[in-house]
């Protein structure tokens, strides 16, 4: 038998690698996830600000802001078919990765390792719906993993940038009332 631990390192070095590469992972993910939030509560602040008769909803919770942003686009036909495109991009962006984004934010991370060392993540989370206790839990092999990722990254660049255009046409719709001192 050929001993490879010193080229493997110890089983902590294994370890204390394999749990820095997913919560690497983790992190990378949130980001994508956070990076979309953040464009979306910008885009509704902007039509607010811009259009101040449209009485857009401000409201706290992530998910609210999501349907707040789709209701202005979907009802309002002042931003075309470019408004069109972000409604399609941002309820495709739900459905692919919003119950992922519950469990990943909210859920706890085990680790298992096969035999061969290839790693799977294990996600558990436990909600409240209609008063009944839910527990979900999600695996991702490391091949899901990464496309997982992969996924989150082209999802959020296609959408963040259709949003920082619907935000450049609404800057340019905005005039500012002039200050009564004429200043």
């Amino acid at each position: 038998m050929i001993d490879d631990t010193a080229e493997r390192g110890s089983p902590e070095q294994t370890w204390d690698t394999l749990y820095a590469k997913v919560n690497a992972w983790r992190g990378e993910c949130m980001h994508h996830i956070s990076c979309v939030e953040q464009a979306v509560t910008e885009t509704l602040l902007a039509i607010d600000t811009a259009f101040p008769t449209l009485h857009v909803k401000l409201r706290h919770l992530t998910g609210q802001r999501f349907e707040d942003l789709l209701a202005v686009l979907a009802t309002d036909g002042r931003f075309g078919e470019h408004g069109a495109k972000v409604v399609d991009a941002l309820t495709h962006y739900r459905s692919s990765h919003e119950a992922f984004r519950a469990s990943l934010c909210h859920g706890v991370i085990k680790v298992l390792l096969e035999r061969g060392g290839r790693p799977t993540i294990l996600i558990r989370s436990l909600t409240i719906r209609a008063r009944q206790a839910e527990k979900v839990t999600l695996a991702l092999e490391e091949v899901e993993a990464t496309a997982k990722v992969e996924a989150l990254r082209r999802d959020r660049m296609k959408l963040v940038g259709l949003l920082a255009h619907v935000r450049r046409n609404v800057a340019g719709t905005h005039r500012p009332t002039p200050l009564a001192n004429g200043a």
